[in-house]
């Protein structure tokens, strides 16, 4: 794996991002409801269960951007807790 990462979109529920072994390099999110949300990111290729490797509480409107130099994971799997976001997450 390189040093250069993909994005790919989050649908707004929870999903899938990465269904094998690759480098989760970051996320970006952003409360779309003017209400707070929640989302947990996942080393898992299917199922919001594992090793948390992110968790972020948005307050309404708000954003967060973070990005790693590159963590080994089985997958990756975002879990929408609560609220409304959109954005992407990047993996190599």
């Amino acid at each position: 794996m390189g040093p250069y990462a993909r994005s790919v979109a989050l649908t707004g529920s929870d999903q899938a991002v990465l269904a094998a072994v690759g480098v989760y390099r970051g996320i970006c999110l952003r409360e779309t409801a003017g209400a707070a949300a929640a989302v947990r990111v996942y080393d898992n290729p299917s199922a919001a269960s594992g090793t948390v490797i992110g968790a972020f509480t948005l307050a309404a409107n708000a954003s967060v951007d973070v990005v790693h130099d590159g963590i080994w994971v089985t997958g990756v799997y975002v879990d929408v807790i609560s609220g409304a976001v959109e954005g992407s997450v990047r993996v190599g």
